[in-house]
């Protein structure tokens, strides 16, 4: 499940600690140069490890959710990667969202992106829908859900 971060799993930040070792600082109001995971990270549970982080924007005009960075946890299985994908595919179905694109920012970005069908951007270049044009030859990840 990607958690939201009122999710009672992690909305108990002191809890979230003790059962997954996860601390947990949504970063909205962190100055942008100061953002560690990105501007509205959720915890991805697989089972019953938070094996990630991802911070995910719904891009409606194109029908993408853009999947801004991707990060993993302390220990998580790199065989997480497969369930983050389909949790990531669920997401942009509900909501009426036709693929998930994949940016570049996070240490997790390579094993969803494959998991995708599709690679990574890797570039320096900004992040948000902008950075994510189709039109670039280096275009993230795309997969149909």
């Amino acid at each position: 499940a990607v958690l939201t971060p009122f999710d009672p799993v992690v909305w108990f930040r002191d809890r979230a600690e003790r059962l997954f070792d996860f601390s947990y600082r949504i970063e909205i109001y962190t100055p942008a140069n100061r953002r560690r995971f990105g501007y509205y990270s959720l915890p991805v549970l697989v089972g019953d490890d938070i094996v990630g982080r991802v911070d995910l924007k719904a891009d409606r005009p194109t029908g993408r959710l853009l999947v801004q960075s991707a990060w993993w946890e302390h220990g998580a299985p790199r065989d997480a990667a497969e369930a983050v994908a389909d949790r990531l595919r669920a997401a942009a179905s509900w909501q009426g969202l036709e693929t998930v694109s994949v940016s570049h920012w996070g240490d997790a970005t390579d094993d969803i992106a494959r998991m995708l069908g599709g690679a990574p951007r890797h570039d320096a270049g900004p992040i948000g829908p902008e950075a994510l044009s189709p039109a670039e030859p280096d275009a993230p990840a795309e997969v149909a859900s």
